[in-house]
């Protein structure tokens, strides 16, 4: 092989690996969005199309300042969960509760937001029969009471009681303040939320809200905690920043109005 040969080589075998053959992935950070979903007053677009509420201003309080923040984007729950799982999409979802099996495909970050304490919401005269239930437990596990859930949604501790009703839930994609109108026409006996959500969302409902009304039953599990969940390709670095960040603040929900 003559100098001049030995020279070109490395040049030339560097281009056949060039642009037309695939190279490995690095990690990526942060995000190419952050997703959120529709639980106001926790997030929710507002009449602007702005993004709102409880947790993202949470979020923007602790985001760190040597990162650009992504664009906010409202998108469905199931969607997101289901891009995020199957490692669509490099993407974060804010505001989502954390399970074994999700922290088995996903990361999470510190808690962002701790819960008012869970409630039940019903309509007033359907009420006051679910109120005899001797506890929380048993209500939620009577199968002759229709369930309302969010399709896709984690319910965090109240996950295992549910499974206990088997297929006998009724699963919608509307969110919670749209599921109060589904109450009202009989769809279901009672659903779930925190107290502070369930007073700001018949606060909001006007005077239909005046025929629902939120309980508690005794031995209701511990509020949970909101995250922000991560597809694995994304580096796990940058969340420990945010966690740095979210640390600096109160986890707890302010009280109700």
């Amino acid at each position: 092989m003559n100098r001049r040969l030995a020279l070109l080589l490395p040049l030339l075998l560097a281009g056949l690996a060039g642009p037309g053959q695939a190279q490995p992935a690095g990690p990526q950070m942060p995000p190419r969005e952050l997703h959120y979903f529709d639980i106001p007053p926790m997030s929710f677009a507002d009449a602007k199309g702005q993004p709102a509420g409880t947790l993202l201003e949470r979020l923007r309080q602790a985001w760190p300042a040597s990162l650009e923040m992504p664009p906010l984007r409202l998108a469905p729950l199931k969607r997101s969960l289901h891009d995020i799982l199957n490692r669509r999409e490099p993407i974060c979802l804010v505001g989502v509760f954390m399970t074994p099996e999700r922290a088995a495909q996903a990361w999470f970050s510190n808690p962002i937001f701790r819960e008012s304490p869970s409630v039940f919401i019903a309509t007033r005269a359907l009420a006051e029969r679910l109120k005899q239930y001797p506890s929380a437990q048993a209500l939620v596990t009577d199968r002759s009471q229709r369930l309302l859930l969010t399709d896709g949604a984690s319910y965090g501790p109240l996950d295992e009681w549910i499974q206990q009703r088997g297929p006998v839930v009724l699963r919608v994609a509307a969110p919670p303040p749209r599921q109060l109108h589904m109450l009202l026409r009989g769809h279901a006996e009672f659903m779930f939320s925190d107290e502070h959500q369930a007073v700001q969302m018949l606060k909001e409902l006007g005077p239909e809200g005046q025929a629902l009304e939120w309980f508690v039953l005794p031995g209701m599990v511990a509020p949970p905690t909101r995250h922000v969940m991560c597809q694995r390709d994304l580096d796990p670095q940058w969340l420990r920043a945010l966690d740095a960040g979210l640390s600096q603040l109160e986890l707890s929900a302010p009280a109700g109005p």
